[in-house]
């Protein structure tokens, strides 16, 4: 049994629920909660929620109930990258090395983007910008329909 199995049992779910899909070679999840579900406690403190070696993962969220909106990526290699989305930006933290350079490209997609910078209309630019890099596109008629698949996810605050 992993440690989130352990900490987090399969009948204790929040009330928010997730839609899931596929673009290209990504999953992607999207939660109508304030902050992604799993962050807070999973992504930094389970050892068993971080990617592993050749699993890439990009993560957006407002993040209202604590500042700023966030941007995590992992390029593959294990490591996790983050961000405060209007306030820094990938590669604003020295000491840390890039060997796949995934990471430079994605921080230059963004700064050229101009999303290190506040306004009214970043976070679009956001996920426009990440979603082009990665090459994600999302489904935005089956998703405003409500037609993708649906799934509860467990509570990680519990």
């Amino acid at each position: 049994m992993t440690e989130v199995q352990t900490r987090w049992s399969a009948e204790e779910y929040k009330d928010w629920q997730c839609m899931f899909g596929t673009s290209g070679e990504w999953t992607f999840l999207l939660e109508d909660y304030l902050c992604a579900t799993w962050y807070p406690d999973w992504i930094e403190e389970v050892d068993n929620a971080m990617t592993r070696q050749g699993e890439e993962l990009v993560w957006v969220t407002l993040h209202h109930h604590q500042a700023p909106s966030r941007l995590v990526y992992s390029p593959g290699d294990g490591e996790v990258w983050s961000m405060g989305i209007g306030e820094d930006g990938l590669l604003d933290h020295p000491g840390r090395e890039d060997p796949t350079g995934k990471v430079a490209a994605l921080d230059g997609a963004l700064r050229r983007a101009g999303v290190v910078w506040r306004g009214d209309d970043l976070l679009p630019r956001v996920f426009h910008t990440v979603g082009v890099h990665l090459g994600i596109r999302l489904p935005r008629h089956e998703i405003a329909a409500g037609l993708l698949p649906a799934a509860a996810l467990p509570d990680p605050a519990q």
